[in-house]
């Protein structure tokens, strides 16, 4: 996967010679069901029309911009995870273009004409509610308008689950509920973060307690007790999130792990999120109730 890096303004070396392509459009926050529907219908034109299947997505989230005097957006995928994603979709192009308050005052003409013609786009996929340009005053109707007859045009319906959109912002309430079980209808996987491990010690012969740094770009459920699944170097084990500790730098989790014998060095983890258990536990005595012999009482 090639990955192109823009910003406004533009130097006309980026846009020379590429190869036609067609482009999903999405800031794609957690790469969940509804965003998989415009990613994969891309890729399917793209290798009906035999054209490079391409993707262009927005870093940081607008809000971190226009709305500057609010907290930084916390991310489902953060970028390196996001890209890595789309690596393993078969995505073949990446644009990745910088959110900044020259590229936000762009006309919904000027993005069109800048960043989606210049590009040699034929083909673009984008969700039903998909908005560009100043104030996004730009629609997926306006879209065609814009783009008068230099590029098709596809339209993804409305992805729901009982009813309700799937959507970052539907996922990201369920993580503020603790609702990590029902994610899974949403994300297509149980929620996921990658952790740089700090510390561990076993416990008894089948247990480790690890605390794990997780970067403050990622978006955690509520503090509390929680079933994880923990994969390191390989392996998966089942664990349990005890304790969480929130400061500027990111977040420190209190994992225990279960059965897990591993002696080398870990140095990265990465935490499926399966299930709500119970409140955060604040003393030793409530976390001992939930540890029994070397076994995780869940």
């Amino acid at each position: 996967m090639e990955t192109i890096h823009l910003r406004y303004p533009m130097k006309k070396t980026t846009v020379c010679n590429r190869e036609s392509c067609v482009l999903a459009l999405g800031f794609f926050d957690g790469i969940h069901v509804g965003h998989r529907a415009i990613l994969e219908k891309a890729k399917q034109i793209a290798k009906q029309k035999q054209l490079k299947f391409g993707v262009m997505t927005f870093f940081p989230h607008p809000k971190d911009i226009l709305f500057p005097e609010k907290k930084p957006m916390k991310y489902l995928t953060p970028l390196k995870v996001k890209e890595e994603g789309f690596k393993e979709l078969g995505v073949e192009k990446l644009f990745i273009v910088e959110f900044t308050p020259d590229f936000s005052a762009l006309s919904p003409k000027e993005f069109v004409d800048e960043y989606i013609c210049s590009f040699k786009c034929k083909h673009v996929v984008a969700g039903f509610d998909y908005c560009y340009g100043a104030k996004g005053k730009g629609n997926m109707e306006t879209m065609v308008e814009h783009g008068a007859g230099k590029f098709e045009v596809t339209v993804i319906s409305k992805v729901k689950h009982h009813y309700e959109k799937i959507s970052s912002t539907a996922i990201r309430g369920l993580l503020a509920h603790g609702r990590v079980r029902d994610i899974p209808s949403y994300l297509g996987r149980p929620y996921q973060v990658q952790g740089t491990p700090i510390y561990y010690s076993h416990v008894g012969q089948n247990n480790i307690f690890m605390e794990i740094h997780v970067d403050r770009e990622y978006r955690l459920p509520k503090p509390g007790l929680y079933k994880l699944k923990v994969e390191v170097n390989g392996s998966s084990y089942e664990g349990v999130c005890h304790q969480m500790f929130i400061n500027k730098n990111g977040a420190s989790l209190l994992v225990q792990m279960k059965k897990c014998d591993c002696k080398e060095d870990f140095k990265s983890v990465n935490i499926s999120w399966l299930d709500f258990i119970k409140g955060e536990t604040n003393t030793l005595n409530d976390m001992n109730k939930y540890i029994q012999r070397d076994e995780l009482v869940i």
